[in-house]
């Protein structure tokens, strides 16, 4: 626990450094909103970092028990065989390998043992297969059998895992097209629509300006123009908000997390706004 708050700690720490710096340079600009979603994006990377660790180690724990099995299945006590599976490399779950090794060997119950290991581990499947393997060891259950079981449920959890991903690659395509589309509406909007605009209301105030008389009927000394609205800032702020929001949903569509959009927003953001900026540079009137 206290390691995690170190980790997040500091973060949190550079999430604020970033929002004072981006917040003194952007105050008074188009990208005003940027500063404040420097403020979640780094605890944001942190959570998807742990997350993605927990990911590597899900996948490399099928691995470590099928290895522990083949070698109990060739006549080596558990103890031994721990020994021999510490050292392979299981990516981040390998430190996690060693540490039950460790323990086994030096006395402590294979059930206490993987509990305390793998219980520090914020990983529903690792858990729940864990705590499947201790209820059947302490049974009486056969180690090579039981290990055997968890494989086939590890096995199943992964593919179900693939199946939705699988299922889901369509509907994040859409997504993306969808925000595309919206981007170019935008920019449609900005070049062709808001110059009309803005031609036919200066139209309408020439009209009731002519003869030097305003609607109220009281002469005219001098012609005022309001402050025009500054619809680049407006439309950049929209495309920054949808970006941000847009992310987040497709991360939950496609890996059933929200904190995994957050790349989907990252990369939303940076091509829809180069393609705004871009778009609007070439194509909007002089």
């Amino acid at each position: 626990m206290l390691i995690d708050l170190k980790y997040y700690g500091k973060w949190f720490f550079i999430s604020i450094v970033l929002f004072l710096a981006a917040y003194l340079v952007l105050q008074n600009t188009s990208f005003s909103l940027v500063p404040f979603t420097l403020l979640f994006i780094p605890p944001m990377y942190a959570f998807y970092t742990k997350t993605k660790i927990v990911k590597e180690i899900e996948e490399n724990f099928r691995v470590f028990l099928d290895d522990l099995k083949d070698l109990l299945q060739g006549g080596v006590n558990i103890s031994d065989a721990l020994a021999i599976t510490a050292r392979n490399d299981y990516g981040a779950l390998t430190i996690y390998v060693k540490r039950l090794a460790a323990k086994v060997r030096l006395g402590v119950p294979m059930e206490k043992a993987m509990l305390i290991t793998f219980g520090r581990i914020n990983s529903p499947l690792i858990k729940k297969t864990t705590v499947a393997i201790n209820q059947t060891l302490r049974a009486g259950g056969n180690f090579m059998k039981v290990f055997s079981v968890a494989i086939d449920y590890v096995d199943k959890v992964e593919k179900l895992k693939s199946q939705r991903k699988s299922r889901t690659t369509s509907a994040l395509i859409n997504s993306y097209l969808m925000f595309y589309v919206f981007v170019i509406i935008i920019i449609l909007i900005y070049v062709f629509f808001i110059p009309m605009l803005k031609e036919q209301v200066g139209v309408n105030i020439g009209q009731v300006l002519e003869g030097g008389i305003d609607i109220t009927g009281q002469p005219i000394e001098s012609r005022s123009t309001a402050k025009e609205v500054d619809y680049q800032e407006h439309f950049t702020r929209l495309i920054i908000i949808q970006a941000l929001f847009a992310g987040p949903m497709i991360g939950k569509i496609a890996e059933d997390s929200f904190v995994s959009g957050l790349k989907h927003s990252i990369i939303l953001l940076i091509t829809s706004l180069f393609i705004y900026i871009t778009a609007i540079s070439f194509l909007a009137p002089a």
